[in-house]
C-alpha cells in the first residue's frame, strides 16, 4: 500500500559493501495540476526512488519544489500548458550518480477561484448522527469503518472533518439529539478515535487532531475537528475514502450515522485490536466483518460511526450554490437505506436532485435534518429537547472560515411533520417558527422552500360485510377504482374468515363480492379494504391532506404549499414545487396508482409447487427497479389478481433477487408492479414516503433548471 506520509522506499545498497548501487528512472504519479494551484498544492508522488538520496528539481528556478517524496508547486509563477522538468536524484556510492528523469507536466488553465480559502459543505454522501445506538460486542469492539464521500465539479485541496459526540433520534421527536451513550444530562461513555485517513486516488493521508493521531471524543459534546488536511489536489467528481479506527471497551455504546453501502466499497470491519484492523488498508475490499455486517439494505441495517456531515473543503469552488439543507424522512430517504444508493452515495429525491448533472450542475450540499425532523423542533432546545449542536457546530466552522459560511443558501424541505389541525398552527406556530430562527441565525441568507409531497390512504372502511353461505358481499362508499378480477386487502373484521387477500367481482358503484370460508353475518369491527395502491382512484385524502386547497383546516398540506408558493410571511425567498413531479394524473393531490407506473413481466415461472422456496425471478424489464423497491406481482395479462408482494434486494441485468423468499408460483407473464410508497403502519393505512420508482419520478419531474433558484442574491 502507498501511504501519503511514508517515506521513500526502492532499490538500494543500504550502504552494504561490495553491493553495486545503480539509480533507476524516477517515476510521478500524476501530473495535471491548474493555475489555481497554490505554493504547496502536491503535483504528484514521486516513485522508485533509492534509499537515502536527494532530489532537487532542474531547473532550480522555484517554480517547482520537492517536499519529502512529492513534487509541490513552488513560489514562482509558471505559465499555462506543458512545462518541461527534470528531477535529479543524487546518492554518491550510486554508479550513475546523479541521475536525472525527465518528466513533463501539464498545467490546466482554470477559472479563477472564488475564494479558494473558504471552507464549503462539498461532500455527496455524508450525514448528520442519527438513529439507532450501536453496542460493542467482544470481538469487535475496536471498528473501522471506511465510507466513500464523492467531490463537488471543482478541484478540492484542503479538508476538515468533524466526528460527533451525539446523534438526533429519529421520529416523533427528531431532531433532538438526546441519542447519546448516557443518560440526558449525564455522560456516558466516550469513543476513542484510535486513527483516521482519507484515501485519495490510492494514497492514505492521515488525519490529526492538534497534532496527534487520535482523539477522544465525548458523550454530549459537538465533538472533534481534525486540523486541516492538505492532499495533493483531488479532481473534481473523485471518490474519497474516509477510514476511521476507534473503540469502546466492550458493551459499551457508540453514535449512528452510516449504513455502510457495499456496493460502492464501503466497508465496516472489527475486531478485538486495533492491529487486526490496520491490516485491511492493504486490502480495501476485504469483506466487512460478519457480525457487523447486517441487514442489508434495510432499516434493520446498522449504522456505524464515522466523520459526520459537517464536514469542509477548500478549493477551486466556482461560485455556484452551495446548500444548507433542513429536511425530514421525505428528503432525507426514509426508504432507501444503502443498497439503492447511486454511484456517489445519494438517497433519496432531494440529495438525488440536487446532485443530479444538469442546469447549473451539481449542487453541494449539507442536510442536518433526519427522519422525523419537525420545523418547531429544530435550532432550538436544551436538556432533554436539545436540538441545537449541529447549529453550534455550524457556528464553530463560522468561526475558523473567516466568519463566513460554508454554504451560501438554505434549501428547507421540512412541513411534512408539521402537521396539525388548525392551520395557523401548521403554518405559524410551526413551519414558519424554523424560519424565524434560519433568518436570525443567519442574517440576509436566501431561503428556497420544496412543498411537501401529499398523503393518500389505500384503505377504505366498509360501511357493512354480510354474507350466504361462502360468498361475502361489502359495501363502500364508493367502489371507483375497483375492478372485477382485482385483489383486495380485508382486515379487521370477525370472524377473521372474512379477512385476507380476496379476488372481488364489482356489482355496482357501492359493492363488490367475493368468496370466502363462510362465517356469521354480518361481519362486526372496523373493516377495511385495501388495494394496497393499485389505483390512485380508490384512494382517500388523509387528514389535512384534502385536495384542492381551500379555506378549511381539512385541506392545510395544499394551503401550506399555497402559501409556500406565494412566499406568505416571507416563509420563504423563492420555492422549487414539487406537486407536478409526485402527483397522479388521475386524481388531483394524490399519490399516483400503481397502473399508472412503469411495469414490467416474468419471462419464466417462479416456483414448482408452492411447497418448495425461491428467491429470484428473471423479468423483461429490470432497468424500472433498484434495490429496496416493493414489488407486487399479479397475474397477467391484465395485473391486478395480485400473487406476491416482495422487495428487491439485488439486480443483475434482468434478473431480481428478493430480500426474502416465496413459494408462490408465478406463471410466465405475470405482470411485475412497482408500489409507489410504503404502506404506513397505521390506520387507514397511507401512502408518505417514497419508494425508488416515485423517487426517480420526482427527481426526474422538476426541472433542473429550478436550481437557478438556489443562487443567492
Amino acid at each position: 500500500m502507498e501511504i501519503g506520509f511514508s517515506v521513500s522506499s526502492g532499490a538500494g545498497a543500504n550502504g552494504v559493501p561490495g553491493v553495486m548501487t545503480i539509480l533507476k528512472p524516477l517515476t510521478l504519479s500524476a501530473f495535471p495540476f491548474d493555475t489555481n494551484d497554490e505554493p504547496g498544492v502536491i503535483i504528484g508522488t514521486i516513485g522508485n526512488r533509492t534509499d537515502r538520496s536527494t532530489l532537487t528539481v532542474v531547473p532550480n528556478d522555484g517554480r517547482f519544489l520537492i517536499d519529502g517524496d512529492n513534487l509541490v508547486v513552488g513560489p514562482s509563477a509558471s505559465s499555462a500548458g506543458e512545462i518541461t522538468i527534470f528531477v535529479r536524484e543524487t546518492l554518491p556510492e550510486a554508479i550513475n550518480s546523479p541521475r536525472e528523469t525527465r518528466f513533463t507536466l501539464v498545467k490546466e488553465d482554470a477559472a479563477p477561484a472564488v475564494d479558494p480559502d473558504r471552507y464549503m459543505f462539498f461532500a455527496t454522501r455524508a450525514r448528520t448522527p442519527s438513529g439507532a445506538i450501536v453496542t460493542a460486542a467482544a470481538g469487535t469492539n475496536y471498528f473501522c469503518s471506511k465510507i466513500v464521500i464523492s467531490s463537488p465539479q471543482y478541484v478540492t485541496r484542503s479538508f476538515k472533518f468533524h466526528l460527533p459526540g451525539f446523534a438526533s433520534t429519529e421520529g416523533g421527536n427528531s431532531p433532538q439529539e438526546t441519542v447519546v451513550t448516557g443518560t440526558v444530562g449525564t455522560p456516558g461513555n466516550s469513543v476513542i478515535v484510535d486513527a483516521m485517513y482519507a484515501r485519495i486516488a490510492g494514497v492514505f493521508y492521515q488525519c490529526k487532531f492538534g497534532g496527534n493521531n487520535g482523539v477522544t471524543v465525548a458523550d454530549q459534546t459537538n465533538g472533534q475537528w481534525t486540523d486541516e488536511l492538505v492532499t495533493q489536489k483531488v479532481a473534481a467528481e473523485s471518490d474519497v475514502e474516509l477510514w476511521l479506527f476507534y473503540h469502546t471497551a466492550v458493551g459499551e455504546k457508540i453514535w449512528p450515522i452510516y449504513r455502510i453501502q457495499k456496493h460502492r466499497g464501503e466497508r465496516i470491519w472489527g475486531a478485538n485490536d486495533n492491529a487486526s484492523l490496520l491490516s485491511f488498508m492493504a486490502d480495501p475490499l476485504a469483506d466487512s466483518t460478519p457480525a457487523l455486517d447486517t441487514g442489508y439494505g434495510t432499516q434493520a441495517q446498522p449504522q456505524y460511526y464515522g466523520p459526520d456531515g459537517f464536514m469542509v473543503a477548500k478549493g477551486d469552488w466556482d461560485g455556484r450554490p452551495v446548500v444548507l439543507g433542513f429536511v425530514d424522512s421525505i428528503g432525507e430517504a426514509r426508504q432507501e437505506f444503502s443498497a439503492a444508493a447511486d454511484a456517489r452515495g445519494n438517497l433519496g429525491w432531494t440529495r438525488r436532485y440536487l446532485d443530479k448533472d444538469g442546469g447549473i450542475g451539481r449542487i453541494p450540499h449539507c442536510f442536518i435534518g433526519m427522519p422525523g425532523a419537525g420545523s418547531v423542533r429544530e435550532y432550538t432546545g436544551s436538556g432533554s429537547s436539545i436540538a441545537t449542536r449541529r447549529r453550534d457546530i455550524i457556528r464553530e466552522i463560522i468561526a475558523f472560515n473567516g466568519n463566513k459560511w460554508p454554504f451560501t443558501v438554505v434549501a428547507n424541505q421540512m412541513g411534512q411533520n408539521d402537521t396539525s389541525t388548525v392551520y395557523s398552527t401548521w403554518f405559524n406556530t410551526n413551519y414558519r417558527s424554523l424560519v424565524t430562527r434560519i433568518r436570525a441565525e443567519y442574517p440576509g441568507v436566501k431561503i428556497v422552500a420544496f412543498p411537501p409531497l401529499g398523503r393518500t390512504e389505500t384503505q377504505k372502511t366498509l360501511t357493512s360485510l354480510t354474507s350466504v353461505g361462502t360468498v361475502a358481499t361489502g359495501m363502500l362508499a364508493s367502489t371507483a377504482g375497483l375492478r372485477s378480477g382485482q385483489t383486495l386487502t380485508i382486515s379487521g373484521a370477525t370472524p377473521t374468515a372474512y379477512n385476507g387477500n380476496v379476488v372481488i367481482t364489482v356489482v355496482d358503484a357501492t359493492t363488490f363480492t367475493y368468496n370466502f370460508a363462510g362465517g356469521t353475518s354480518p361481519a362486526t369491527g372496523t373493516i377495511r379494504a385495501n388495494d394496497l395502491g393499485l389505483d390512485a382512484a380508490f384512494t382517500n385524502y388523509a387528514a389535512n391532506n384534502t385536495w384542492p386547497a381551500d379555506a378549511t383546516d381539512a385541506s392545510g398540506k395544499w394551503r401550506l404549499r399555497n402559501d409556500i408558493l406565494a412566499k406568505t410571511s416571507s416563509c420563504c425567498d423563492e420555492a422549487i414545487d414539487t406537486y407536478a413531479a409526485f402527483v397522479s394524473a388521475n386524481k388531483g393531490g394524490a399519490w399516483p396508482g400503481m397502473l399508472e407506473l412503469p411495469s414490467t413481466t416474468l419471462t419464466a415461472q417462479a416456483g414448482t409447487d408452492g411447497v418448495v422456496t425461491y428467491n429470484q425471478i428473471a423479468v423483461a424489464d429490470a432497468s424500472i427497479f433498484r434495490p429496496e423497491q416493493q414489488i407486487n406481482i399479479y397475474s397477467g395479462p391484465d395485473g391486478v389478481a395480485r400473487l406476491s408482494t416482495q422487495t428487491i434486494a439485488s439486480i443483475a441485468g434482468n434478473v431480481i433477487t428478493y430480500q426474502g423468499s416465496s413459494a408462490v408460483v408465478l406463471p410466465a407473464g405475470s405482470v411485475v408492479r412497482p408500489s409507489a410508497a410504503l404502506q404506513e403502519a397505521s390506520t387507514p393505512i397511507s401512502l408518505v414516503h417514497p419508494y425508488p420508482i416515485m423517487i426517480d419520478r420526482i427527481v426526474n419531474g422538476i426541472a433542473q433548471s429550478e436550481k437557478t433558484k438556489l443562487i443567492a442574491a
